[in-house]
């Protein structure tokens, strides 16, 4: 997680690719991926101890120096990102803020300072932020070093759904219309996916509660728009997508992801368009 430009691609953080392609290998040791994924789960899992009633909170006190010692892995891999470049270093900035939150979160669960459903919700809100920032991350790491692929426009957009569904984060569904006729982009399934879930976590982020993907064709550009739905689109298809929350760096990460992969991104306020050239 430390750098823009290094190419280094993280095993446990990396989501399958939105077409056909051999998985990439990492460029980092495994066992330090895994322990900041371990770490992310203990989040989650601590919300779900405190949320169960036939959880002993003894056994949660007993679980508290494990979640130490993996805040502290996550502030490390936060605090290792500041020697990034601008967009890394904001992110990893502000992960770092969310870990000192989750040690206080962990201070006032050993103290007994609140009740356990207002603790467990304070846990869901941290483990979300923490994980968008983590995935932001390894998002900026990926687009690096691209893998250039060719593929459909409108392949990208349903891969994306399919693939997010095994993802964490809240499910929303999104109205859908397709390139037609569709055509072939090269760009780098592994990143253009994880964008396009971004910009969709972004709008619906600024309040835009009911939102379209159009796939749009132009050669020897295509556009990926994602933007409130007009009211003729209740015929199109739904598709679900999982998105984490609109953690304030993102913008800054998407612009920085796109240029590395050769795509403008233009963001307004309540639209984003991804532009790939047409092979």
């Amino acid at each position: 997680m430390s750098s823009e430009s290094n190419g280094q691609k993280p095993d446990s953080l990396e989501p399958p690719p939105a077409s056909g392609g051999e998985r990439r290998s990492s460029g980092r040791a495994p066992s330090t991926w895994g322990a900041a994924r371990d770490a992310l789960a203990a989040v989650h899992n601590l919300e779900a101890l405190l949320r169960s009633t036939s959880v002993a909170f003894r056994t949660i006190l007993d679980l508290l120096p494990e979640l130490r010692t993996g805040a502290g892995v996550l502030s490390d891999a936060f605090e290792r990102a500041h020697a990034g470049g601008v967009a890394t270093a904001a992110v990893g900035e502000h992960g770092r803020v969310h870990v000192d939150e989750l040690m206080r979160l962990l201070d006032a669960t050993e103290t007994g300072q609140e009740e356990r459903d207002v603790l467990a919700n304070r846990a869901r809100s941290l483990a979300d932020e923490l994980e968008a920032s983590a995935d932001l991350l390894a998002l900026l790491e990926r687009s690096a070093d691209p893998l250039p692929t060719e593929v459909s426009l409108n392949h990208i957009v349903r891969e994306t759904s399919r693939m997010s569904a095994t993802g964490r984060g809240r499910e929303l569904p999104v109205r859908f219309e397709e390139a037609s006729p569709d055509c072939a982009v090269t760009t780098d399934p592994y990143v253009i996916g994880p964008l396009l879930s971004l910009a969709v976590a972004q709008v619906r982020g600024a309040g835009i509660h009911e939102i379209s993907i159009r796939a749009r064709s132009s050669p020897p550009s295509a556009t990926l728009v994602v933007e409130a739905s007009a009211p003729g689109d209740s015929e199109l298809p739904i598709l679900t997508m999982r998105v984490l929350p609109a953690v304030p760096p993102a913008e800054q990460a998407a612009l920085r992801v796109a240029e590395q992969i050769g795509a403008l991104l233009v963001v307004q306020p309540l639209r984003w368009a991804i532009a790939l050239v047409v092979t």
